[in-house]
Order: structure tokens, then sequence, then C-alpha cells
């Protein structure tokens, strides 16, 4: 072929390339056998599911479990809605809450990768109004902060911000005065909003000298929209949802797709389960204007397993490279100081909890990283077995042995081990 011939091709390759996206990849699937896991012993999971529904401790849930680069087991049992009698179904649109933070969280070191923004420079680059934050100190007195939040920090949970709504102390009734959160909701327009009201309030402590869950992701979430020029949902759809094939995951259920949408339950009074959100009535999920990069998503277990596998792959999945490595390495590592942990003796990492080398963290291996939400979704990958598991109830105030049992069970699954 002619070199002009070849040069216009080429030029036409590139113009055209846009307008025919490369599809993203299916979820791959397979046999337990082939992946060293046991059929007969994965079916305890299933029962153990089964049993936890029928007992009235959960409405429903639904569970996928990858090993070895293929899905080898998925269950869904029980209700999407107590009242209307509605099935769970494998598409089910689910709220993740706290699960959002991983994802928002990959969105941050997007930009970072990028050399748009550095994890240790003062976020007053890009919120000005920080620039005079200060601490709450003993006895009520506020003092200067020694230091300046850093995307770091709020990767973490050490930039001193707090939630302010389960708690009772001075800094929680400021929080509470200022109108940010109640139980469930969030009070401010938006995250600009937020971010703008905390600038008024102290932080709970000095930032990066501990651990302290609270609205750090949060405002992660408006950091991106300021250093991107985006919303985070139209980000987090164009740079992460698209490339990876997460069509359904959303910060505003669409009208369209509602009758999916997961109703929330709550044990009741009288030790049964009920509602506590419809999903037409829950102003979180539908007609949103804050966009909650600490808990705003709803999706299908399809789609996070398939945010799971891009982590597991060392940050991409099919065609679609999200991170390198390196980062994904980076943000599944303990970086928390010698001596501090975010509970139970756990690692933290940016964005993940990670199970720390030398103690097992409940049943994980060593290494392994996980996160969970309110709702009682969770999972972890264990990046020794090449192992994803997912389980994804609706309910609030899951009891914490839950999550240790369906996890021993998946283990005991394991035909083969690289340990």
């Amino acid at each position: 072929m002619p070199a002009t011939v070849r040069a216009i091709a080429a030029a036409l390759t590139l113009l055209l390339a846009p307008a025919f996206p490369t599809l993203a990849a299916d979820l791959p699937r397979g046999n337990p056998e082939a992946a060293g896991m046991s059929p007969e012993r994965l079916e305890r999971v299933r029962v153990k599911m089964n049993r936890l529904v029928e007992s009235g401790e959960f409405p429903g849930m639904t569970a996928m479990i990858a090993r070895r680069g293929k899905v080898v087991f998925e269950h869904t049992t029980g209700l999407l809605d107590v009242e209307t009698g509605a099935e769970l179904q494998s598409d089910s649109l689910l709220r993740i809450y706290s699960m959002t933070k991983p994802i928002t969280s990959v969105g941050a070191m997007m930009l970072v990768e990028e050399g748009k923004l550095l994890l240790d420079e003062p976020v007053t680059k890009f919120f000005p109004e920080w620039k005079d934050m200060t601490v709450l100190a003993e006895r009520g007195n506020m003092v200067p902060a020694a230091r300046p939040v850093t995307p770091r920090h709020l990767l973490m949970h050490m930039s001193g911000l707090t939630y302010g709504y389960y708690g009772d102390s001075l800094l929680d009734r400021m929080y509470q005065e200022a109108r940010l959160i109640d139980d469930w909701d969030y009070l401010t327009r938006d995250t600009r909003e937020l971010v703008e009201k905390l600038a008024d309030l102290p932080l709970l402590f000095q930032p990066g000298s501990r651990y302290h869950y609270g609205f750090s992701t949060d405002v992660l979430g408006h950091l991106i929209e300021r250093v991107s020029g985006e919303p985070l949902d139209r980000y987090l759809e164009t740079r992460l949802f698209e490339p990876l094939g997460m069509t359904e995951s959303y910060f505003d259920v669409p009208p369209e797709v509602v009758e999916r949408f997961g109703t929330d339950h709550i044990i009741g009074e009288d030790g049964t389960l009920i509602v506590q959100d419809s999903p037409g009535e829950d102003p979180e999920f539908i007609g949103v204007t804050f966009l909650s990069g600490g808990g705003g998503l709803v999706m299908t277990a399809d789609n996070y397993m398939r945010f799971c596998f891009m982590l597991l792959n060392g940050g991409a999945f099919g065609d679609a490279r999200i991170l390198s490595p390196a980062t994904i390495a980076l943000m599944t590592s303990n970086l928390l100081p010698a001596g501090m942990d975010s509970g139970q003796g756990a690692g933290f990492g940016l964005g993940f909890g990670v199970a720390p080398s030398g103690i097992h963290q409940r049943t994980l291996t060593p290494g392994s990283y996980y996160w969970g939400g309110a709702a009682g979704t969770f999972f972890w990958i264990d990046p020794t077995e090449e192992l994803i598991g997912l389980f994804m109830p609706q309910r609030i105030g899951t009891p914490p042995w839950i999550q240790p049992t369906l996890q021993n069970l998946v283990y005991a699954s394991l035909t083969e081990s690289s340990l």
C-alpha cells in the first residue's frame, strides 16, 4: 500500500474511532471446579442465603462469587419489597451506600494519573474557602489547622471531617446545627454547599493525625468536580461506567427503571422487616441534586462485579484501562501509620479497607481489600486467591456476624489454594 494511502487510512481510522466505541466486555462465566472450588460446598452459600431470607433476617439477597477470572456462583433470593411482595431479581437496582466510596476514590486517582491532581497538595488550591480551617481543641477552643487538608487525607479518612449525625459531642452538635445531614438524608442542596458549610466548621483533629470516618469522600467527589469541570455523575459515567459496561449505575434513578429499584428495609419494633424508604419517595436517589461520592450510587450486582474485576485485573477490564497496576497496588495497600488502624486491627489504603499482613481481618487473607454499605452490601477482593465475593442485601442494621459467616462459607469452598 502506498505511503499516502496508508496515511489517509490511518487518519480515517482515528477520525471514525469515536463513532464506533469498543463494546465493554461481558462478565466471564466458568464452572467452580475449573476455578479450584467445590460446587457442593458453594451450595452451602446458597442454602445460607435462603435461610437468612426465610428466617426473616433479610428481605432478599443477591450474590456473585468469582475466582481466577470467572464468575463461578450467582444466586438471588427473596423479595425486593416486603410490602408489595415484588421479588428480588438479579438485575434489581440496589442501594450500595458507602460502597460508592471506592468508586469515587478510583475516579479521583484517574485525575492523579493524568497529572491534574497531586495526592499531597493542599485542597485549598481548589477550595479557597478552606484556607483558614480550624481544629476543635480541648474545652471547645478552636486552634488553627497545623497543615492543610490534602487529597490523600480525604482518600484515607484522615482529614478531620466527621458525619455528625450519630453522636452527641460538641462537634456533632455543631454539624447538626449547620444542617448538613440527618439520619439518612443530605440537607444541603449539593456538595458545593456542603464544602462551603464545612469551611465554617472546625475539624475534629489535625489533618493526617488520625483515621475517622466521615464526609471525606463526599468532599472528594466535589473535588473531582472542581478539577475536572464536570458534575460527578457525568464524570463517572463517561470515564468509568461506560468503559466498564456499568450501564445501570445511577445517582438519580431514571423513571423508566424505578420498578426495578430496591426498597430499603429495617427491623421494626416487633422484630419483623418493615420498609424504611420506598423507591419513589426517597430524595437520596430520586430527583437528586446532592451527588454523594460517599454513598449516593444505585446499581446492579453485575455492575459492581465489573468494577471488582477491573480492580483485581490491575486496573483493566476487557479493552478498558482505567488505572495502572501500580496505582491499584498503592490504593489497596495499608497506608496508615504504624500503630494506627481503621477498626478491629484493619488497615486502610486510598479508599479501601485492607487486611494487613501478619493478621487475618475476620477470615480474609492478608492483603485482601474490601468495603461495605449501610444496607448490608459488602465486597472483598483477595488477590492471593484471585477471589472476589459480592453480597448485596437491602437491610439497614445488618448483624455483624453475617459478613464473616458468608466469607467463611466461600473460603471453605476452595479446593486449591495459593497460600
